[in-house]
Formats: structure tokens, sequence, C-alpha cells
């Protein structure tokens, strides 16, 4: 099992201070988010990718996921807009290249709100005619395509397991992949069991926090409704041998280096009591 932290908890560093602080406190990766703070897909060249390569190289890090901002732009790839549907195709499939260019393995997509007036089998069509493109783009370039389920205050879309068994399915292209935010199945009542039993190994990700089991808030690891070093262990008995990286969007961007310690103390602890080999310091 390996750790990591999501950039967007620290996107009032840069991305080199990102980088020094999460190698600092030992965790094994930084998932880097798709914003102008840190890099977006728009300002991606040649000089960018280098100075990535060199951060991962002198701070001895993995990039496990590239996370283009998504959600609540004018962009989606369920819309029932063709025009915004294209556009967030186009923007993916640039945010494919980020991640081919920096050589991390996996680029985070999702199906944003599309909006109320659509008959879901309709937005449904659209989605898996997106995610179908992006596939096929991504695939040759050696990138897979993450997707993650939103709660449904979100989006409805792709909210559970079965969505994304479901998507896996009518998309049928091996670049797909799905992941677990611990968020939604809180949400939506499912068994965190249920997502390594229905996906197996089309699961390669997943994101923690804690919650307040009403909102879609991400909270630091010790404080809301769930047992996370429990859920940890669970990670173990499954036997999950991938990343685990911390979303704390909800917690403390005043101090992020006050988060990333207790984030790591919390995991530390973790590990300790159910044997679980890391890294962290």
């Amino acid at each position: 099992m390996k750790f990591g932290i999501i950039s967007l908890d620290l996107k009032r560093f840069d991305l080199e201070e990102a980088f020094r602080l999460v190698s600092a406190y030992g965790f094994d990766g930084i998932e880097i988010f798709g914003a102008r703070s840190h890099l977006h897909p728009a300002d991606y060249c040649e000089e960018v990718r280098q100075r990535v390569l060199d951060f991962k190289k002198r701070f001895n890090l993995e990039v496990p996921m590239y996370t283009p901002n998504a959600i609540n732009l004018p962009v989606c790839i369920c819309s029932p807009n063709p025009k915004e549907r294209e556009d967030a195709v186009s923007y993916l499939k640039s945010a494919i290249d980020v991640a081919n260019g920096i050589e991390c393995p996996r680029v985070l997509v999702v199906c944003d709100h599309p909006g109320y007036q659509t008959p879901r089998r309709e937005i449904w069509k659209y989605a898996v005619a997106s995610l179908k493109e992006l596939c096929a783009y991504a695939r040759p370039r050696g990138v897979d395509v993450t997707l993650e389920p939103l709660t449904p205050m979100e989006s409805p879309i792709v909210a559970t397991v079965d969505d994304c068994v479901a998507m896996i399915e009518d998309v049928d292209d091996p670049a797909l992949y799905c992941m677990m935010d611990i968020v939604p199945p809180t949400i939506t009542k499912e068994p965190l069991s249920k997502y390594f039993k229905m996906l197996g190994d089309r699961l390669n990700y997943i994101h923690i926090c804690n919650t307040d089991g009403i909102t879609d808030a991400h909270t630091r690891l010790g404080e809301g409704i769930l047992p996370v070093a429990d859920i940890i262990r669970i990670f173990k008995m499954y036997g999950w041998e991938g990343f685990v990286t911390a979303e704390l969007y909800s917690e403390l961007f005043y101090d992020p280096e006050q988060m990333l310690s207790n984030t790591n103390r919390f995991l530390k602890d973790a590990c300790a009591e159910f044997g679980i080999e890391n890294h962290l310091v």
C-alpha cells in the first residue's frame, strides 16, 4: 500500500513547494491537481514537463494521478449541449497529453452534473460516447482513464459501484478504470467491500478523507463519522497494494503543512496498528 496527497490541498503553494512538503513527510506520491497554481493543461509545455520530471526525481515522489479540474466548469462529458461535450473531450485529451509527458499513468475524469432537463438514459449515452473517445486517445499513449464516482448531490450519473460497472461494460475499452473515493459510498450507503468485489482489477485508485455523512465534505482523517483507521484495515484485508491518497479539500488551506503533519501522524498510527509497511516519517 502506498500513500499520497493531492496537490489541491496545497494549492496556496507552488508545485515545487508542494512536492517538497509531501516528500518531507514521507509520502510515496503526489496527485497533481490540474489548476493554475500547479499544472493547468493549457500551461503545459516542454519546459513545464522537464520541471515536473525534475521534481519527481529530486523529491523521490511518484505522480500516480493527474486530475484536471473538471467540476462546475463549462465542460462536461455528459452535457446535453454538444459543444460543451466537445470542449470537455478536447480539454481532457490535453490532460491525457500532460499525463503522458510527465510519465503519470492515470488521468481522473468525472461525469459532472448535466442539469435537470434531459432523461438519464440520454445523458448516459453522451457519457459513454465521450469516454469511448477519451479511452481511444489515451490507450496508445499509455495512460489509463480513471472514472471517479461523485456523490449524488454533485452529480447522479456515476455515483455507485453499479454505475461504475455499467459504464465499464458499456464503454468496453481496456483503458477505462474506476476508483473509490470513500465519501460517495458513505452517502449512498454502500459497503466499501463492494468496490473490491465488483470492480476487481478495474479498481485502480483510492481517495480517503473523513466526512459528515450528509454533504460531500472531505475533512481531516480523524474528524468525522468514519472510522478511517478501520477503513485502512479493510483495504489491507482485500490485498490493496495501490495508492491511497488523502483528499482533504474541506480543511486548512490556510496552513496545509499542519494538515500534512496531521495526515502523516494518523496514517502512521493506523499502519503501526495493522502491520502495514509504509515510508512515512
